[in-house]
């Protein structure tokens, strides 16, 4: 067996611990990477002062701690992921009104829904495919490593799902058009410099996001749906479907994409905690662009 086989070996053999245990490890985990390595603490704190100005130092502390113990529990969800059951996954994930997207999709029509990196959307993607009526193709971007990069695929297509390279999303839906389905994509990244691209205002930041989620529903004629994912309790999720927009579209302006970054902030403000704040969002930057 190679070095990377034996990983998987053990990467899959951890899986199958039990979440309370897995939870003891986040805990451990936590406090090596925040109190020790102090792990992109430097990025975590800008992005964190520049986001809620009208906050004081000490609450931006108090919210990247609790950060740091999300991200940890991000981690070992996530490890867990590779093989939850669908019995143990619908206990931990609850969504709400389901039935919203249900009746869309039941009018023979695809629909797109657009997610946020608010913890824990992989959890969260996995229990739509239980939930729903429909299958759900996930959007992705392709790891560079190609057994990391299949060992998330495997994962994302565990109970169903369809993930579809972001490169090939319109040609694949294109050749399916009879496929009624659910296109779920995390639409918050940073976009390239020469990619297509909204400016805006994003917690208090002019911040550039990408149009293609926008762009699809308005060429095929789908429904648009935000993915609202909060936690009450630690180890229990909760999901809602929050309509962004519906066709007919008017192709001239962005209202889909304001939309959602409008859902996407205000579920950070109201659980800033849960968001990944390690991620350097804010890098492009709006005068490089003029």
């Amino acid at each position: 067996m190679s070095n990377f086989g034996i990983r998987m070996f053990i990467i899959k053999l951890l899986s199958r611990l039990p979440l309370w245990f897995l939870y003891g490890v986040s805990d451990v985990l936590f406090f090596i990477v925040y109190y020790v390595v102090g792990y992109r603490k430097k990025v975590v704190y800008q992005n964190l002062k520049n986001s809620f100005p009208e906050k004081s130092e000490e609450e931006r502390k108090l919210i990247a701690k609790k950060f740091y113990r999300r991200f940890m529990d991000f981690a070992v969800e996530t490890l867990k992921a590779f093989t939850i059951s669908e019995k143990t996954l619908m206990k931990h994930v609850k969504m709400v009104n389901f039935e919203m997207l249900n009746d869309e999709l039941a009018k023979g029509r695809s629909a797109v829904v657009m997610a946020t990196h608010q913890f824990n959307w992989e959890l969260a993607l996995q229990a739509s495919c239980v939930y729903l009526s429909y299958p759900v193709d996930a959007v992705y971007q392709t790891l560079s490593h190609s057994g990391f990069n299949k060992l998330m695929y495997d994962a994302r297509a565990r109970f169903g799902g369809d993930p579809i390279d972001k490169s090939k999303i319109l040609r694949t839906i294109l050749k399916t058009k009879e496929r009624v389905r659910v296109i779920a994509m995390v639409a918050d990244q940073s976009p390239r410099r020469k990619s297509a691209k909204h400016w805006t205002t994003f917690l208090n930041q002019d911040t550039a996001f990408f149009t293609g989620a926008e762009q699809l529903a308005q060429t095929l004629n789908f429904p648009v749906l935000f993915f609202r994912v909060t936690r009450p309790k630690r180890g229990q999720y909760q999901v809602e479907f929050i309509k962004l927009g519906e066709p007919p579209y008017d192709n001239k302006n962005h209202d889909i994409v304001e939309a959602y970054v409008r859902e996407t902030e205000r579920v950070i403000r109201d659980e800033p905690e849960g968001y990944l704040w390690t991620h350097k969002r804010w890098k492009l930057k709006k005068e490089n662009q003029e």
